[in-house]
């Protein structure tokens, strides 16, 4: 079947109250929102971050879930959404619509709020609505010219069917979107999203076998219902409807002849005879020519398209193929193959064959692209100590400390091995090598033996530290003020590490294996000896933050870097590539991580609390 769907968005400016999005992708449509659990209580420029992280999280979330499926019919659809939501307790912030269209059979999956509008002729209504808490299924038929609103259910509040009867019945598809908008974003909640589509069957014209403004329904069995309104809830299993369809129109284009007035026939005028003859002639000539004229703009399309099409699948299977072995460098791959198509995309005109096959390909890419840059949500998280603000992983011991500079050496599992008391209070950084534990704060840098003991200031003069980290019996310090890295030979003598011409912007975190590692306004840097190396990092779906985090030791594999903005961990190899990235919405709280790579974990402290999540 023929058909096209044309398609506008409306999506209210996030704000502290809420989030929503609109996403479309071919046949895949998403709108969703979600409120702030605090929306009673006042808040700060901060909480508009954080339910975008949130809600960024989940849409990643049903995006992962859906393009996991193997078979995408409704009841897997429906599955991927209830697994999308799982572990969020609080469900009533959140509407979530996902709609897939297959031929002309529209399938929708509600979760807990929204609504899904039709418009057919002249007749408008309710044919889909959520309910709260409970995650709902419903499918249906669409016919030629059929209007359809995905709205969440703050959209469906601000404007009700009365108020969209007047926008829908006299507008297009894109002047509905324009005009629906400034209502939308008057005193929204950030929680307003819909999706506008209208369904165009491009090759039939199909008899209406429910009648205008009726959709057929079937129950489990598949036996058909009698029809309801449109006003109705009317979708719950897949609709399958014998349609009627009138022949097949041409996708020639239409022939006009010349007007000829063709004089009366009189038997035996040879004259006239001819005339006719000449007629019929001139009238199958044009005929052959334009047919020859389609014929060749055919040829001609199916060639652009093999030549796009043919270098495509080979990058489409080269990169598929390098994702067991390295996800950074695949999804450049990919990002690179869609950049190539979306360029490609003007060589063949919108609603030709070729052009849709265009478009199905680029969202196959799309879908890669979609799988790849949203990485894990974190699994196994767990709070395994309370009253800490700061943690380091020494290789084999986590050492913590809370803002008063009690310290803490813990088991890899959170429990408490010795305490560390060194009275050094507004801790800024902590670190530790196999003996010691290194604490800057109000006192200096503070040497407390990690097997317990007495505590002591190994560096007075380290105002402005901020990140430390040990090597050998060295002990090496960031300083923001000054740009630099101070060495202290044997954990006390201060010298400079740099011995080149080294520029640092904006330092907020150093890591140390045999050589340092360096978040510098969002880019890390190595050095060696203290010059710097080249490092190009590969594979990002983004820029890392400036205030993010790094971690990394001797003999790990990776470099791991914490950036609280967009509420995820990266994890670099040591070339460069991006191997994972790990998703979750407390991360924005974070003040401090470390990573214990071969116990696969990662430690990080969030309001006070340790946490470990599963690397």
């Amino acid at each position: 079947m023929d058909t096209n769907v044309l398609l506008s968005k409306i999506v209210a400016t996030p704000k502290e109250s809420g989030w929503s999005q609109a996403y479309s992708t071919l046949n895949l449509y998403i709108v969703l929102s979600i409120k702030s659990d605090q929306s009673d209580q006042p808040t700060t420029s901060g909480e508009t971050g954080k339910i975008v992280a949130e809600g960024k999280e989940l849409f990643e979330r049903i995006q992962r879930e859906y393009f996991s499926l193997d078979e995408k019919n409704l009841k897997k659809i429906k599955e991927s959404v209830d697994a999308a939501l799982d572990g969020i307790e609080d469900k009533s912030r959140i509407s979530v619509l996902l709609a897939t269209l297959t031929d002309n059979i529209l399938y929708i999956v509600i979760a807990t709020g929204g609504s899904v509008i039709l418009k057919r002729e002249d007749k408008l209504g309710v044919i889909a609505k959520g309910t709260p808490g409970i995650t709902e299924a419903f499918s249906g038929e669409l016919k030629n010219n059929d209007i359809v609103l995905i709205e969440t259910e703050d959209f469906a509040n601000k404007l009700p069917i009365a108020k969209l009867t007047e926008v829908l019945d006299h507008l297009e598809v894109s002047e509905i979107s324009e005009s629906l908008a400034p209502l939308i974003h008057e005193d929204s909640l950030g929680s307003e999203a819909a999706i506008v589509l209208q369904y165009k069957n491009l090759s039939e014209k199909e008899e209406m076998a429910a009648g205008p403004g009726e959709v057929i329904d079937t129950d489990e069995s598949g036996e058909t219902e009698q029809p309801h309104t449109s006003g109705e809830s009317v979708f719950d299993e897949p609709v399958e409807e014998e349609i009627k369809h009138e022949k097949a129109e041409s996708h020639m284009p239409s022939i006009k002849a010349p007007k000829i007035n063709a004089p009366s026939f009189k038997a035996g005028g040879k004259k006239k005879l001819i005339i006719a003859a000449i007629i019929i002639l001139v009238v199958i000539l044009l005929g052959s020519i334009v047919f020859e004229r389609s014929r060749m703009d055919a040829k001609k399309r199916a060639s652009v398209l093999n030549e796009i099409l043919g270098p495509a699948q080979k990058k489409y299977d080269e990169a598929s193929d390098l994702i067991s072995l390295n996800k950074g460098l695949a999804l450049d791959d990919f990002n690179e193959l869609k950049a190539d198509l979306d360029r490609d995309q003007a060589k063949l005109k919108t609603g030709t064959p070729e052009r849709q096959k265009l478009d199905e390909f680029i969202g196959k890419v799309e879908s890669k692209i979609g799988e790849l840059g949203t990485g894990n949500t974190v699994t196994g998280d767990k709070v395994i100590f309370d009253n800490v603000s700061l943690v380091y992983f020494n290789g084999s011991k986590i050492v913590a400390t809370d803002k008063d500079g009690k310290g803490y050496v813990l088991d890899t599992d959170g429990t408490k091995q010795e305490d560390l008391s060194t009275d050094n209070k507004n801790t800024v950084a902590i670190t530790a090598s196999d003996t010691d534990v290194f604490i800057m704060g109000d006192d200096g840098i503070t040497r407390s033996p990690i097997a317990g003991g007495t505590s002591k200031t190994a560096v007075k003069d380290a105002a402005d530290t901020i990140s430390m980290g040990t090597f050998g019996t060295n002990l090496y310090g960031l300083n923001s003020k000054d740009k630099t890295v101070y060495k202290y030979a044997g954990g006390t003598t201060k010298g400079d590490y740099f011995t080149g011409d080294v520029t640092l912007n904006n330092p907020t975190s150093m890591a140390i294996d045999s050589s340092i590692w360096i978040m510098d306004d969002g880019k890390i840097k190595r050095f060696t000896r203290g010059k710097e190396d080249s490092f190009i990092v590969n594979g990002l779906t983004g820029d890392i933050s400036p205030d993010s985090q790094i971690f990394t030791g001797v003999d790990y594999a990776n470099v791991y870097v914490l950036d609280k903005k967009a509420a995820k961990i990266i994890s670099i190899n040591k070339s460069g590539e991006v191997q994972n990235q790990y998703m979750w919405t407390k991360l924005s709280g974070a003040t401090s991580f470390a990573v214990n790579e071969d116990g696969k974990k990662i430690y990080i402290t969030i309001d006070n609390k340790l946490y470990s999540i599963d690397l």
